[in-house]
C-alpha cells in the first residue's frame, strides 16, 4: 500500500479463500471443494473491511439496499460492492486474497469478456513451493538457530511412506500430529493416536499422501495461546504490520480473532513470553520472509505461532507453525480494530457455519435483539456488526461482537 493516498489508484479486492488448494494443484482450471464455493459467496463481501474506502469489492450478486444503508448511516465509509458486469473500464487494479493461476486465469476471463484491462499480477512456480508447510519448517529452523530459546524438538519432518509414519507412531510414547503440506485455518490436521494407527487414520494419511505426496509430522504440544505476526512484503521491502490473537478449537479449526488495541494483545503475549523474545523472532522475521519471498510475491504474509507449555511445565514459544502467504483474517481483524473499532472498546471477529437454509438469517436476527450496536464517529462502539449480507440461503456468516 502506497503511503501517498493521491497516488494510490484504486483497487478491485477478491475474495479467493482455499486457494492453496488451487496452488497445490497449479490448474487455471481448479475448482474448489463446495464448502469453499459457498464460503466465498456468503463472504465475498468480507474484504471490504481491510481495504480503503475508495477501492471496490467483486461480489457475486449486488448488495442489498439496506445492509448498505445501515453501514453508510453509521460508518465510516466502506468500499463498494460491485458485479463483474458492471465495472469500469477505468478501474484497473485487482487485490486477489490469495495469488493462483486459478485466480489470474478468473481475472484474464474477465478483462476478455467485458473488454477490460486489469493488471494482474504474473504466477510464478517457486511460490508453490514458498506456499507450502516445508518452508514454514525452513524458517523455523533457521529461527532456531538463531534463537536458542527455541526448542528444536518443535521441528516437523515430512514423510513420503505410511509404513515409516506407523513405524515413528508406534515406536513414541508421545502424540503426533499430522499436517497436510498445502492446508490451513486448522483445515488437513489429524492428531494421530499414541501407540499406533487405526485403520481411519491410515486411510487418512494416505488420501493426503495420494494427493500432495508428503505429509508433516510433528510432536503434538499443549498449546496455551494461539497468535500471529503479520508481515507487508511490497516492493521487495518488508515492514511489520501487527499483531493477531485467534482462536481455535479442539481440532485446530479457526474459530475468530480479538479486535481490539495492539496493547492489549502484546500484554497477553507478554504474560508467557519475555518481550526480548517476542522483538528477536520479529526481527529475524524480517529478514528470513524477505530473503525467501522477494522477487516472487507481493502482499501480505502472516506467520502463524503459539505459546505452549514443555514437559517441565515452562512456557515456550513456536515461532512457525504455519505461515499464510495471502491475505488472511488475523489481516482483516487488525485493519477493523483500526478503522472501525471505537478506542476503548475491544470484542471478538467471528465466523460461523450451518447448512440449514434459513438458519443464519434467524441468527443474525437474534444477535441484533440481543446486543444493539452502538456507534459513535462511525466507528462500532459496542454490540453485534454482521459485516457481511445475511439471507435465507447463507450458510457462512462473518460478525464481530464487542464491547465497550
Amino acid at each position: 500500500m502506497l503511503s501517498d493516498k493521491t497516488e494510490r489508484k484504486p483497487q478491485l479486492y477478491y475474495f479467493n479463500p482455499g486457494h492453496e488448494g488451487a496452488v497445490l494443484t497449479l490448474s487455471p482450471y481448479y475448482t474448489a471443494p463446495a464448502n469453499m464455493v459457498n464460503l466465498q459467496h456468503d463472504l465475498a463481501y468480507l474484504v471490504a473491511w481491510y481495504a480503503d474506502a475508495e477501492d471496490y469489492v467483486l461480489v457475486q450478486s449486488e448488495l442489498p439496499f439496506d445492509f448498505e444503508e445501515y453501514l453508510s448511516k453509521n460508518l465510516l465509509p466502506l468500499p463498494k460492492g460491485i458485479i463483474s458486469d458492471k465495472m469500469n473500464r477505468s478501474l484497473t487494479e485487482v487485490h486477489l486474497w490469495g495469488l493462483s493461476p486459478q485466480s489470474i486465469n478468473y481475472f484474464e476471463k474477465i478483462n476478455s469478456k467485458y473488454h477490460l484491462h486489469f493488471n494482474l499480477p504474473q504466477w510464478k512456480d517457486e511460490l508453490r513451493l514458498l506456499s507450502s508447510r516445508e518452508t514454514a519448517k525452513e524458517c523455523l529452523r533457521e529461527l532456531c538457530c538463531e534463537i536458542s530459546s527455541i526448542s528444536t524438538d518443535i521441528i516437523s519432518s515430512f514423510y513420503s511412506s505410511l509404513d515409516k509414519i506407523e513405524d515413528i507412531v508406534r515406536n513414541a510414547d508421545y502424540q503426533f500430529l499430522a499436517k497436510a503440506p498445502y492446508s490451513s485455518s486448522g483445515r488437513g490436521l489429524l492428531w494421530l493416536p499414541v501407540g499406533g494407527l487405526t485403520q481411519t487414520e491410515r486411510q487418512i494419511l494416505q488420501g493426503i499422501l495420494n494427493k500432495q505426496e508428503i505429509v508433516s509430522i510433528e510432536k503434538a504440544l499443549n498449546k496455551q495461546l494461539d497468535f500471529a505476526m503479520e508481515f507487508i512484503l511490497d516492493n521487495n521491502e518488508i515492514r511489520f504490520e501487527g499483531y493477531s490473537l485467534f482462536e481455535t478449537n479442539s481440532k485446530g479449526g479457526y474459530l475468530g480473532n480479538y479486535i481490539g488495541n495492539q496493547k492489549n494483545i502484546i500484554n497477553k503475549i507478554l504474560e508467557f513470553i519475555p518481550n526480548q523474545l517476542l522483538e528477536e523472532v520479529k526481527n529475524s522475521l524480517l529478514r528470513i520472509l524477505k530473503n525467501k519471498f522477494k522477487g516472487f510475491y507481493s502482499g501480505c504474509i502472516g506467520v502463524d505461532m503459539m505459546i505452549y507449555k514443555d514437559e517441565d511445565n515452562a512456557y515456550k514459544l513456536h515461532p512457525c507453525i504455519e505461515i499464510n502467504v495471502r491475505d488472511n483474517m488475523g489481516l482483516l481483524a487488525l485493519r477493523f480494530s483500526q478503522k472501525y473499532l471505537e478506542p476503548g472498546s475491544e470484542g471478538s471477529f467471528y465466523m460461523d457455519f450451518t447448512s440449514q437454509e434459513g438458519e443464519q438469517v434467524n441468527r443474525d436476527n437474534q444477535m441484533k435483539k440481543e446486543y444493539p450496536a452502538l456507534f459513535t464517529n462511525g466507528k462500532i462502539k459496542s454490540g453485534y456488526l454482521s459485516l457481511c449480507p445475511v439471507n435465507d440461503k447463507t450458510k457462512y456468516r462473518a460478525y464481530v461482537l464487542v464491547k465497550n
